[in-house]
């Protein structure tokens, strides 16, 4: 029986990507997906994978980026590997970011900023400095770390509302970084190269939500998207992946609620008898086809 590697990816784009490492350029992409076509068996997440007596990849995507139907698909077609995007549903059809690309943007796209920044909180309330670029560009991965955490949206807005008035910028996020509409949805859900999965609607740790709270986020993500597209998705991607992300109750809200696999951000291979609500997945930077090769090789040895 063989090893199957399921390859994590967030967007394809040209946009420069510094902050989070989630871009992976048109040009890398092709060659990735030139190279797994030619070398392994390209197969589906939601596929049978116990009948799998190879070597076989699997490319999934979270979250829901508009390049992803931009980029990703025509490439995807041209080389008729199949994929599967977890679509985060709480920004899709909106001008809004995804919550840790606003960050990013609000910390370091304005003109001038103040040289403190001070959070007005019970609990995190804290100054610091922001007077230079890179004190900014840690802030925003430190709150992005904070919030990750946090299932309070009304805290979560509270703070977004200070820093946006602090930056002097409004809600409204960069084409480049924006979330897929929802004729891009359809678009790719039509290709029968796409699978569409869920992965929560506000993309919050799981695993820090009580049961109830878990329950509505994977729910209301799976009706969204029957909503857009005439169908509940029957696979699932955990926000952030780890094992801290999500917790039994998690696994067992994703079986009530018909979802056959769900996938972590565990850095591995899966083998056949990994827990299918544990699907391990090897996230992919933006690597040149050297380094891909030597990546891939590298996850493969250690089956």
């Amino acid at each position: 029986m063989g090893n199957v590697l399921c390859l994590l990816y967030h967007r394809v784009s040209n946009e420069k990507d510094s902050m989070y490492h989630l871009t992976v350029s048109p040009q890398h992409f092709a060659e990735q997906m030139k190279y797994i076509k030619e070398r392994y068996r390209c197969i589906r997440f939601e596929d049978t994978w116990e009948d799998a007596d190879e070597p076989s990849v699997v490319v999934t995507f979270d979250d829901g980026y508009a390049d992803n139907c931009t980029c990703a698909l025509p490439i995807l077609e041209q080389y008729q590997v199949p994929a599967t995007i977890f679509v985060a549903s709480g920004n899709i059809g909106s001008k809004r970011e995804f919550w840790w690309d606003e960050l990013g943007r609000l910390f370091t796209c304005a003109e001038e900023y103040p040289s403190v920044f001070r959070l007005e909180d019970p609990l995190f309330g804290y100054s610091w400095e922001t007077d230079t670029y890179e004190k900014r560009f840690e802030l925003a991965k430190t709150i992005r770390w904070l919030l990750r955490m946090n299932t309070d949206l009304e805290v979560r807005n509270r703070w977004f509302r200070q820093i946006r008035e602090w930056a002097g910028l409004s809600e409204s996020g960069r084409e480049a970084h924006r979330c897929a509409t929802i004729t891009q949805l359809q678009q790719l859900a039509q290709s029968k190269w796409i699978t569409i999965g869920a992965h929560t609607v506000h993309h919050m740790s799981l695993g820090a939500m009580e049961r109830e709270m878990q329950k509505q986020e994977i729910e209301n993500s799976i009706k969204a998207i029957d909503h857009w597209l005439g169908f509940s998705p029957t696979v699932f991607s955990y926000p952030f992946g780890t094992r801290l992300d999500y917790n039994q109750d998690t696994m067992e809200i994703c079986r009530e609620l018909g979802i056959k696999k769900a996938a972590t951000t565990i850095q591995k291979c899966w083998k056949h008898t990994d827990n299918p609500y544990e699907i391990p997945r090897k996230t992919v930077r933006d690597w040149d086809i050297d380094r891909f090769k030597q990546q891939i090789d590298s996850t493969w040895k250690e089956v």
